[in-house]
Order: structure tokens, then sequence, then C-alpha cells
């Protein structure tokens, strides 16, 4: 599957800093209103938008910046971006990820992803839900194919975990949901630390 770099093409250099001040005060955010609660950010540029989901917990805070907000769930689920469409399809495919309907959000992830080719959250959530399906060759074939351009930490970590868990047949595909989740989401925070280290001299 040939990667595109969908999200560069969409936001120019200038267009980029206000969303990285956004997601940046939603760290300091996050570490203000506690471990309990889950934070999401959105951003929206032009008829696209860019959000991400940082924090652990049940309940999510949005902060908004003229586009949507995203939620992250007590399994550790976010979106990071995309158009409007592709961020409420997959949301609504994580829903039915979560409630065990595994062809239906199979369905909602492989119907973004042929509009929305190489879309990096479809991509994720497919892999995912092929593994809960029973197809862990495949699923983890697409884990691998993971692609964020503008995250190399949150990139390299689903590469990296993905190939790790791909050898442990023991594992449930809840367990390899929350494992996935849980380096994804370490990733981002990776890369936002290091853009907030080198913005500020930290």
């Amino acid at each position: 599957m040939k990667q595109t770099n969908t999200i560069s093409r969409r936001l120019g250099t200038a267009s980029r800093l206000p969303a990285l001040f956004a997601l940046l005060a939603a760290l300091l955010l996050a570490g203000c209103v506690g471990s309990s609660l889950g934070v999401g950010v959105g951003v929206g540029t032009g008829g696209g938008g860019v959000g991400v989901g940082i924090g652990a917990g049940s309940t999510s805070v949005g902060v908004g910046a003229g586009g949507f907000g995203v939620s992250l769930n007590s399994s550790g689920d976010f979106l990071n971006n995309g158009p409007n469409e592709a961020y409420l399809n997959n949301k609504a495919g994580i829903k039915q990820l979560n409630d065990g309907n595994f062809e239906a959000a199979r369905k909602i992830f492989t119907d973004t992803l042929e509009k929305y080719p190489d879309l990096p959250d479809s991509t994720y959530y497919l892999g995912l839900t092929l593994i809960y399906l029973g197809q862990r060759e495949a699923g983890f074939g697409l884990l691998k194919t993971y692609r964020e351009p503008l995250f190399y930490r949150a990139t390299s970590a689903v590469q990296r975990m993905a190939a790790y868990l791909e050898k442990k047949p023991e594992l449930t595909a809840e367990e390899i949901h929350k494992a996935m989740n849980r380096e994804r989401r370490d990733g981002f925070n990776r890369d936002l630390q290091e853009r907030r280290e080198l913005q500020y001299g930290l």
C-alpha cells in the first residue's frame, strides 16, 4: 500500500503552529486535571482537521480550537488525525470494536480507508479489529505499516510493539489492544515532549 503524507499536504507550515500550541496547552492541562481525566484536543484547518487525545481514564475533557474534540475512553483509545468525516467514521468504528461488533467495525474502518487511503487512525484500528477477528497475521501486518507523518516516536512505537506482540500467541486480543494503545500514547507523548523541549529549550 502506497504511503502518502496526507496531513503534510493539508497543513502548511504556518497552520501547524497553532496546532502545536494547542497540543502543548493540552499537555499542561493534563498535568493539572490529574490522571483520572482524559484530555481531547481538536484543531480544525479549512475543510479538514487534526486532533489528539491525551491521557487515561473514563472521563474526557474537550479543548477545541475551531475544530472537533477527540475523546479518549477507559480502554485508552484515541483519534489523532484526519478530515472530520473520517474522524466521525473512526469514532463509530471504535464504538463497534469496544462493543464487540467486530464485523461492523471492520466494515467502517475498511470503508474509511477506501475513501482516505493510508489514514493512520483507520489503519491502526483496522489492524486491531482483524486481531479480534482471529486474523492475527493480517492484523499485525497492517499495524506494522502504520505511519504518522508528523509523529516519528508514535510511528516507531506502534510498529515496534506490533512486531513484538506478534510473537506472543498466548496474549488475548484485549491484552494486545491495551498494550498497543499504551505504547502508541507514550509515543505521542514523547513526540510532544521533544517538540516542547526544542521550542522552549527545556
